[in-house]
């Protein structure tokens, strides 16, 4: 199997997150209908589909911090050169936008949400590249 990319991992977590959901949907829908072995058989089913997500979200997660542990000299630079310059910018709006990017970044760490990292990444970047 080739190797799956956060985004990837991401939407294939939220697939399965999604069809752990239809099962209890199904289940309780048919609840009278169901013998005990059904009821037993669909609760086990719905447990595991439920933790294929999260471990696959999981591994998404894995995949993105990968990504940022690649971009993280960058990433270090750059923070450099904002500390440096940011109270000498000239323009109000570019030092806003930075300070949003890096407020920004630091929600979506906060929040764990692995391409939201990734795309604050990328942003804060971009603003600073902006400025120059």
């Amino acid at each position: 199997m080739a190797q799956l990319t956060s985004h990837q991992a991401n939407d294939l977590a939220n697939q399965f997150l999604a069809l752990a959901q239809s099962i209890g949907d199904f289940r309780y829908q048919h609840w009278s209908d169901l013998s005990e072995a059904q009821h037993q058989q669909l609760a086990s089913q719905h447990g595991l589909v439920l933790k294929y997500g999260e471990d696959i979200l999981v591994l998404s997660t894995v995949l993105v911090m990968n990504d940022v542990s690649q971009s993280l000299e960058s990433i270090k630079e750059v923070s450099s050169q904002i500390k440096s310059t940011l109270g000498s910018l000239a323009d109000v709006q570019k030092g806003i936008n930075i300070t949003t990017a890096i407020v920004t970044l630091g929600a979506t760490i906060i929040s764990k949400n692995p391409l939201a990292v990734a795309g604050a990444i990328s942003g804060l970047m971009t603003s600073w590249k902006a400025i120059g």
